[in-house]
């Protein structure tokens, strides 16, 4: 029997895919394999691939060590490390670990031996590490520099680097790529050699193939998620929501008592301690946190404050969120304020220490634009070449790496820091899984799919721009304002959290809402999801009474009416499934699940024949079964998630409930967070066309970002073109300022820094022109090494009488202004470049006939339909007004003015020439 140990995954140094592996490992009927990357990244789908196949895997590794430190510390050496038990995974960790950050030595090799193997071909190595690893060691054949006596066992394995032998072309262009020496010389195999094959080759030392054997059979460790990992807490969950007992009526109790009998029975209570601790800490440290998702389904977390939606109301059942038949620990995904979130987690890992806090990783992978230009480099083409590769090399040669790089679509390219997710553990989190370095910290060896086999469970803190400034105020605030409902049915939505794209304005304007549920409506049937299905059509005609609104059954009807009969909710699946086919919800979930993820599995029938069995044993006659079996199944896979949708409806409802009563706070917030669908400008016009005043920078007043001071909003330094952090500080420690010399003097800007500050207007209090603004700065500036050319520029600029210089016409100065700042603090660009437009958008809705526009382009969508017809949607505004236009042609480049002709008609303007 032949066991390959010693495989190179494509995740590290190989150059096969992990299903050609099993395949062949099947096909040969080899029963056990193992892995040898330098890293973890691969071992996830290594484990999950040897599952599918029924092939045991052996997790295993190669590292590089230095040779001891006294005697030959330049001298270095590979060995393989494999795993026998839970202390050799342990140790293997802190191994890879130190291996990803600085080089090995044997002592810190002998000092984490317990548990583990070691085979090496360096016979040095073995007299190095005898002891430490006590009889667990093997000199690997071939490739030992000189035969041993008889008393060291010997083991016989090939440095597997890609499966196939074809496959040695994808090895080599992937080792060119990343970088890595090629390891497959011609007297050397290096591919996935047959049974027999390797038995011939080995016959005349017999015992290293029984020690291959016996390696598969020793190394029986996988990683176990047997209970899951949290951080220590200091209260109980039962503690924690104790006190709320009391005020809560009947149904509320029986929803916390079930609901807790759930966490506490799937080992989750310290899950839910851990985030209420840092719901709590944030909230000390003035951060907004909220949860999204399926997470608002639970009635527990609304208790802690760490939901805004009551569950019980919005009839969100639990087991959508936290189920007893799921093995997977529930998503309790966090949202906070966007530019709070790093502050965030790096009062986390203070919290509870670095080594206990740890990113989690993603893998990038190779995609169309990435494999193409990363092939035709490997083949030694500049990136100046790449530019116009056609002309300078030919269409032959552009083919051929095409279908090259073909041949690494989807595999793994780089590791990078995921987005959002960490993991917080009670012991180091080396004790759990190897870390490696990334640009913001050391990252998890396994990313977001793999690390629920170690135990450890994710969490996910989001950035959130638009976060609504009222949400820690909530409980204030009066969610039945009937001025706010008609601001909304207005759809005078522009900065508004989640509710301000033009497809959901337009809706918000056909919806009319008078509650919560209806924004929530509105937000989720522009989901992919539901679009994609048909949903939002039906809705929208239903809504207009061009379609009757109609129920699979009438006994649907108290789920669906808040939808007008069309399932847009996963949570309404759950409940047709309960009330229907007497499911319980922990099944409705598994039938949802199943409907979206696996229609043709052994699972979906199976809950098909049980639904049908259980409805019509309720009394429900077949084709009535099968109307409703129908419309579930048609909606579910487009479904969205009403937890979700309540949750960002409610922070909508906040951030409009801020826009209508606050407009001032509410787009001072807006634009510090530069967030939301449309650019920093827009949301500048907007606030002008809500009544407020927007100031240019100036050098006394301005803070780094937009501040409020007599009822205007003064620009900030943060959007002076290259102006540095460091001199904004040192503008702040310096001023006030009296003069322009005193500025440059103390703060002493860099050439560019000093001229967009006199640009950006900044410096306009000091009443003096331009011109002298510049001599003042060149003057203060030592442009030069050499003293005498210094000397002769300043005696040059001390004669110069700046008064004597014409200052700057304001047409110059705002051009000036537009480029350092990007945008202009008192108008609308179109003021500046289009001051006699014939027609403003505020005087386009009252017209039937056709005009002429001018407008500055905020948001742009391009659709193909059916019949290959392009139409282009586009968002335009000017000083007055919005307008939301449609063009049935796609635009060859990206205008930032449109001018129009055209019609409008039922709240859009209908452009027949551009």
């Amino acid at each position: 029997m032949y066991i390959p140990i010693l495989y190179h995954s494509n995740y590290g140094r190989g150059g096969s895919d992990f299903k050609t592996l099993f395949e062949t490992l099947k096909d040969y009927q080899i029963p056990a394999c193992g892995i040898v990357d330098d890293a973890f990244f691969g071992l996830y789908e290594f484990l999950t691939r040897a599952k599918e196949y029924g092939i045991k895997p052996l997790i295993g590794a190669r590292v590089t060590v230095s040779g001891d430190q006294n005697r030959d510390p330049e001298k270095k050496f590979a060995i393989y490390l494999f795993i026998k038990n839970r202390i050799g995974y342990t140790n293997l960790c802190s191994i890879l670990t130190r291996h990803a950050f600085q080089m090995l030595d044997t002592n810190f090799i002998k000092n984490h031996a317990a548990g583990l193997i070691l085979i090496t071909n360096a016979v040095p190595a073995l007299e190095e590490f005898a002891s430490a690893f006590a009889g667990q060691y093997y000199l690997l054949l071939p490739g030992a520099s000189y035969m041993p006596d008889k008393k060291v066992p010997v083991v016989g394995a090939n440095e597997i680097f890609y499966v196939k032998p074809q496959e040695k072309v994808i090895y080599r262009l992937l080792s060119k790529i990343k970088k890595f020496p090629v390891e497959d010389g011609n007297k050397k195999i290096s591919y996935l050699i047959k049974p027999d094959q390797f038995i011939r080759f080995y016959e005349p030392q017999s015992p290293a193939i029984k020690n291959s054997l016996r390696i598969a059979e020793e190394c029986s460790y996988l990683p176990d998620a047997s209970e899951w990992i949290f951080p220590y807490c200091k209260k109980s969950l039962a503690e924690i929501i104790k006190p709320f007992h009391s005020r809560l009526n009947g149904q509320e109790k029986r929803r916390l008592e079930s609901e807790y009998k759930i966490i506490k029975e799937m080992g989750f209570e310290p899950y839910f301690v851990l985030i209420y601790e840092l719901k709590e800490f944030a909230q000390s440290q003035g951060i907004r946190m909220n949860v999204r998702g399926s997470a608002a389904a639970s009635f527990i977390l609304y208790l802690l404050g760490l939901s805004v939606v009551n569950p019980i109301k919005y009839q969100l059942p639990f087991e959508r969120f936290l189920n007893q038949k799921r093995r997977e620990p529930p998503d309790i995904d966090v949202d906070v304020e966007f530019n709070q979130r790093e502050r965030l987690i790096d009062a986390i890992y203070k919290k509870f220490g670095n080594n206990h806090v740890a990113r989690l990783s993603m893998i990038n992978r190779f995609q169309i634009r990435a494999r193409f230009r990363d092939t035709a480099r490997a083949f030694g083409i500049t990136p100046e070449e790449l530019k116009n590769i056609k002309d300078h090399l030919g269409e032959k040669l552009v083919a051929a790496i095409m279908k090259l790089g073909e041949q690494i679509d989807g595999y793994p390219r780089a590791v990078a820091t995921h987005p959002s997710g960490i993991v917080i553990t009670p012991e180091p989190v080396v004790s759990y899984v190897p870390l490696y370095p990334g640009p913001l910290g050391a990252i998890t060896q396994l990313d977001k799919e793999g690390i629920g086999v170690t135990g450890l469970v994710k969490i996910d803190i989001l950035g959130v721009r638009g976060f609504p400034e009222l949400y820690l105020k909530r409980e204030t605030i009066d969610f039945a304002d009937a001025s706010v409902y008609r601001f909304l049915g207005e759809a005078r939505t522009i900065g508004c959290f989640q509710i301000e794209s033009p497809m959901v304005r337009q809706i918000l304007k056909k919806i009319r809402p008078q509650s919560l549920l209806d924004i929530a409506n509105a937000i989720a049937i522009i989901r992919p999801g539901p679009a994609q299905g048909g949903m939002k059509e039906r809705f929208i005609k239903r809504l207009n009474n061009a379609e009757k609104i109609t129920y699979p059954h009438p006994d649907l009807k108290d789920i669906l009416q808040e939808t007008l009969g069309i399932p847009i909710y996963q949570e309404q699946i759950l409940n047709i499934a309960n009330r229907f086919a007497g499911f319980s919800l922990e099944e409705a979930d598994l039938l949802r699940r199943a409907m979206t993820k696996e229609r043709n599995s052994t699972l979906m029938t199976t809950l098909r024949e049980k639904f049908f069995q259980q409805a019509q044993a309720s009394g429900y006659s077949r084709k009535e079964t099968e109307q409703v079996w129908q419309r579930i199944a048609a909606f579910s896979s487009f479904s969205f998630n009403k937890a979700h949708s309540i949750t960002y409806a409610t922070l909508a409802y906040l951030s409009a409930y801020q826009k209508f009563y606050n407009p001032l706070e509410f787009f001072c917030r807006l634009l510090n967070n530069e967030g939301g669908y449309y650019p920093l400008h827009a949301y500048l016009n907007e606030a002008r066309r809500w009544g407020i005043k927007i100031l240019g920078p100036d050098i006394n007043k301005s803070d780094w970002g937009f501040t409020i001071k007599d009822g205007a909003l003064i620009t900030g330094f943060r959007h002076i073109r290259n102006l540095s952090f460091s001199t904004f500080e040192k503008i702040l420690r310096f001023r006030p300022f009296n003069n322009a010399e005193h500025l440059f003097v103390a703060v002493k800007p860099d050439i560019e820094e000093g001229l967009n500050l006199i640009r950006s207007g900044a410096l306009n209090l000091f009443g003096e022109s331009w011109s002298a603004l510049y001599f003042k700065l060149l003057k203060s500036v030592r442009t030069t090494s050499r003293r005498s050319s210094r000397e002769q520029t300043n005696l040059l600029l001390e004669n110069i009488n700046a008064e004597y210089f014409g200052d700057f016409n304001q047409q110059d100065k705002y051009k000036a202004q537009l480029y350092t700042l990007g945008f202009l603090p008192d108008q609308h660009i179109l003021e500046f470049l289009y001051p006699n437009r014939s027609v403003k958008l505020s005087e386009v809705r009252g017209k039937k006939e056709e005009v002429d526009v001018v407008g500055l382009v905020i948001a742009r969508r391009i659709i193909c339909t059916s019949k290959h017809r392009f139409i282009s949607f586009y968002t335009i505004d000017d000083e007055t007004d919005h307008l939301e236009a449609v063009v049935f042609q796609q635009l060859e480049d990206d205008k930032a003015i449109l001018k129009m002709k055209g019609r409008f008609v039922d709240d859009c303007f209908y452009v027949r020439v551009l």
